[in-house]
């Protein structure tokens, strides 16, 4: 993975972060689908120069969630997103 990828990865992961603990049910604190939607946006935003198979799994992924799709799925186009940026 380049460098200046690594902020966009950050946050990609803290998005995977977030939808793991839905999944898990983990915590006291509930979690949002609001919460990982901004995640999930900040991750975009951080990555509009990004290649754009890792746009379209972040957009994926914000679609899944606005759609109410389980946590898993929505993990499932993060964690795509992440193989795509270490390809570029």
């Amino acid at each position: 993975m380049a460098p200046s990828w690594e902020p966009l990865a950050r946050h990609i992961r803290r998005a995977v972060s977030l939808v793991n603990s839905v999944a898990d049910e983990a915590g006291d604190e509930e979690i949002t689908p609001s919460e990982i939607a901004e995640a999930i946006r900040d991750a975009s935003e951080a990555g509009a120069a990004a290649p754009e198979k890792v746009r379209r799994y972040l957009l994926e992924a914000l679609d899944a969630v606005s759609d109410g799709m389980p946590a898993d799925y929505v993990a499932m186009s993060l964690y795509a997103a992440l193989g795509a940026l270490r390809e570029a």
